[in-house]
């Protein structure tokens, strides 16, 4: 995993850090996770949900509470956060994800990976995907959202992106690549608007369909 961990930022480790930055990023009503919940993940009455990297489980606060919610993270001090505040709801896991623990979850309706394919080399981005293919029931989706490098970007935006944790930020075409080696069907958007700061965020749906 290609992710900086040394300087300012090794501070996003420390979870109250990690809530406040995203906080004040966060466009609240029209930012990031409100947007993704209801543009892209879209959930239902009683949908499984499977979240890899799931952080402090963030996420939870914009999803409705008839959610089967799981989260993996391998960072034990996100996970103890998230426990803290939705453990009543949810379900987490401290380990990354491996074939070997997700033989336990299966037949999720939905697979969220956000924030995570920019902190992987190519080999475990196509790993990640892999995995969510066998979590997903048929019809099942995958969500996942990330930085991205495009054409006629902002500096600011493409400097900030470029600063990242993660080391692995791609091109549109870099994500794409490496999801349609495992998915058929494939749906992108490019997104300019979710943070009160200039970003670019790429975000595919991938259905399973076989």
């Amino acid at each position: 995993m290609s992710q900086v961990h040394h300087g300012i930022r090794s501070i996003l480790s420390i979870p109250a850090i990690y809530n406040l930055f995203g906080e004040l990023l966060d466009r609240k009503k029209s930012g990031g996770n409100t947007v993704l919940v209801k543009e892209y993940i879209r959930p239902k009455p009683n949908e499984k949900l499977l979240d890899i990297g799931c952080g402090t489980g963030n996420i939870l606060g914009y999803l409705p509470e008839n959610i089967e919610y799981t989260g993996f993270d391998a960072n034990h001090q996100y996970i103890e956060a998230a426990q803290k505040r939705y453990g009543h709801r949810a379900t987490f896991i401290c380990e990354r994800i491996n074939t070997t623990n997700l033989g336990k979850y299966s037949q999720f309706d939905l697979v969220l990976v956000d924030g995570v394919l920019h902190h992987l080399d190519d080999m475990e981005a196509l790993q990640l995907f892999k995995m969510a293919h066998v979590a997903l029931k048929n019809g099942g989706r995958l969500i996942t959202m990330d930085g991205v490098f495009v054409e006629n970007q902002s500096s600011v935006a493409r400097w900030l992106i470029s600063k990242d944790r993660g080391q692995n930020v791609r091109t549109q075409e870099g994500y794409l690549e490496l999801a349609s080696q495992v998915f058929s069907n494939i749906t992108t958007d490019i997104r300019h608007d979710l943070l009160r700061i200039p970003y670019t965020h790429f975000i595919l749906e991938c259905v399973k369909t076989d």
